[in-house]
């Protein structure tokens, strides 16, 4: 089986950063949720047009790791890897990183596919969890936040 990585590239603007350029904390988290939702634009589908059916993804829990500082101006790279997929839920780890190839955060989510309207979980369409599945490497023993 062939995985595909998936990255996007963003910039640190100022509006990122406390006063002392640093990027605040909570915009990792930012910075991981456009990385989910770019790679999950790769389906076909959008999340608003998910919304119009009154199905999304929701996230069930969080963990993540600072390991050091990004800066005003830097050029991050934002990774997303799926580590499991099932009907209705994804794992996934993401890291971030700077234009050095330094690791700057990791993150791990928990997602659960839902149906908005019952407020319960649903089975993601059969074209989602193949095309996430492309994604899910065979060895994920490695991919995990250390705290």
């Amino acid at each position: 089986m062939t995985t595909k990585t998936f990255s996007i590239n963003a910039r640190v603007y100022y509006e990122d950063t406390d006063a002392g350029g640093i990027v605040y904390y909570a915009n990792y988290l930012k910075f991981c949720e456009r990385a989910r939702t770019e790679w999950l634009r790769g389906m076909g589908v959008s999340q608003s047009s998910m919304l119009e059916d009154k199905k999304g993804f929701v996230i069930k829990n969080i963990k993540g790791n600072y390991i050091s500082s990004a800066r005003l101006d830097d050029m991050l790279k934002i990774t997303c890897i799926p580590t499991k997929a099932r009907f209705a839920s994804l794992k996934i780890f993401q890291q971030v990183y700077n234009q050095h190839d330094e690791l700057l955060f990791e993150f791990e989510c928990s997602i659960a596919f839902v149906d908005l309207a019952k407020h319960k979980p649903s089975t993601m369409p059969k074209e989602a969890i193949e095309y996430i599945k492309q994604f899910v490497p065979e060895d994920v023993s490695h991919l995990e936040v250390k705290i």
